[in-house]
């Protein structure tokens, strides 16, 4: 009887776990309104969150306490306060980033700009935020532990690890269209260092709640409450940079790749889904990823030359686009 409520405890634990982790990923996706990320490389960097990052940051952490351990006392608060906020923080933050690393360096293609980073990072953020609240619910004895546990870590400060994969992912995303190496390495390095700033000043706040009555706790509030607002100041300012880079680098597209009016709507729409571009709706979407993607390219190409890599995908996508156009126009004709 006690193996078939665990295993129902779990399946519970999965399920609710697993909609509330999807629910924040849809969430930080929908910066991304016009050119989405493919599934495949959203769903590897979840994975790799899920388990090499959860499994090596577990390995690393027993390997860098045993000495802090010995030299601070096991149950001291300074053993606590070290591997709660150094020993984690650094390792999570750059074992989380190791996937957005990845797909930076094998995937140039897929990798535009800051708002992909948010995208890649999120995604291994919440694989490995799905896999450790799984664990820390299954170590729960009551009920009512776990129901505090599930409210505090996957509703009150369930987006925590996504966002701060993300600030990781938007170092990779300056550096991708900065010029010189020194940029480059300047702004992953940045987008590293302050996640796991964050990460430290949160897991800080948690680990001296207790000796503080709870003051710290508010510390950890504020950080989070930081970056919601962050994250929706990054919804906005991709609103309008992504609509920015389209109205600039689509205009002269018109009229041979795209008609006026298309061109129109595509600067005018709020998301994919927002344009008019009288085609069927998958046409429509295929369309609009196809010309945020062009709009990307001319700009990298502009910007960074032969070294942007873009070049090779301009012809392709004008190829893509009017054959779009092509097939809608058989179809009304049949």
């Amino acid at each position: 009887m006690d193996t078939i409520l665990c295993v129902v405890r779990f399946l519970l634990t999965v399920a609710l776990v697993g909609l509330m982790t999807l629910l924040c990923f849809r969430i930080v996706r929908g910066i991304d309104r016009f050119e989405k990320e493919p599934a495949r490389y959203l769903v590897a960097a979840f994975l790799w969150g899920a388990a090499p990052a959860v499994l090596l940051s577990l390995v690393f952490q027993l390997i860098l306490s045993v000495p802090v351990s010995l030299i601070l006392g096991e149950e001291s608060l300074g053993s606590a306060l070290f591997g709660a906020s150094i020993a984690a923080p650094v390792t999570e933050e750059i074992l989380k980033g190791v996937a957005v690393a990845i797909i930076y360096f094998t995937r140039r293609r897929e990798f535009d700009g800051w708002v992909d980073g948010i995208v890649y990072g999120a995604a291994a953020g919440f694989g490995f935020a799905f896999v450790e609240n799984v664990l820390y619910l299954m170590g729960t004895k009551t009920t009512e532990e776990w129901l505090t546990l599930f409210f505090l870590r996957v509703i009150v400060f369930g987006f925590m690890h996504g966002f701060w994969t993300a600030l990781t992912g938007i170092g990779f995303g300056v550096a991708r269209n900065a010029r010189s190496s020194v940029m480059k390495v300047t702004a992953i390095l940045a987008g590293l260092g302050a996640a796991i700033f964050s990460h430290l000043l949160h897991n800080t706040a948690l680990t001296l709640a207790e000796a503080s009555g709870g003051a710290t706790f508010l510390i950890a509030l504020v950080n989070y409450g930081s970056l919601l607002v962050g994250l929706l100041i990054a919804s906005v300012a991709a609103l309008y940079y992504e609509r920015g880079v389209m109205k600039t680098y689509l205009l002269d597209e018109v009229p041979l790749v795209l008609t006026q009016e298309q061109y129109a709507s595509l600067v005018a729409a709020r998301s994919a889904a927002g344009a008019r571009l009288g085609l069927a709706p998958a046409r429509q979407r295929a369309l609009v990823q196809a010309a945020a993607e062009l709009a990307q390219k001319k700009r990298q190409l502009l910007k960074l030359g032969e070294a942007g890599m873009a070049n090779p995908h301009i012809d392709r996508l004008r190829r893509q686009i009017i054959a779009l156009q092509e097939q809608s126009v058989l179809s009304d004709e049949w």
